[in-house]
C-alpha cells in the first residue's frame, strides 16, 4: 500500500488503519509505504528504509524509536545498529 492514508481525513484515516490491522490478525503482510511515522510504528511489525531503489536497512519496530528512524533515513546510522553492522 503505498501511502494509503495520504489524502484522507482523520476518521478514514482511522478505519485503514484498522483495516490493516485485521489483516495482519488474519498472518497475511502488507507492504505499507509511508511517510507518517505515527502510521509507520503503530501498523508495522519491522521497519525497512530505502533509499534510490535499494534497502538501507531493515529493523524489528520494537527496536527503533523514532529519533534512530529519522538517523537512518538521513543516512546516520545511530550507535546501537551501527555496532551490531560494523
Amino acid at each position: 500500500m503505498d501511502e494509503p492514508t495520504a489524502a484522507l481525513g482523520p476518521e478514514e484515516t482511522k478505519n485503514v488503519g484498522l483495516l490493516i490491522k485485521e489483516v495482519k490478525r488474519q498472518g497475511l503482510g502488507i507492504f505499507l509505504i509511508s511517510h507518517d511515522m505515527y502510521d509507520v510504528f503503530e501498523l508495522s511489525d519491522r521497519i525497512t528504509v530505502m533509499k534510490s531503489g535499494g534497502v538501507v536497512g531493515s529493523y524489528p519496530t520494537r527496536d527503533l524509536t523514532q529519533d534512530a528512524l529519522g538517523m537512518i533515513i538521513l543516512g546516520r546510522k545511530p550507535a546501537r545498529f551501527a555496532a551490531a553492522t560494523a
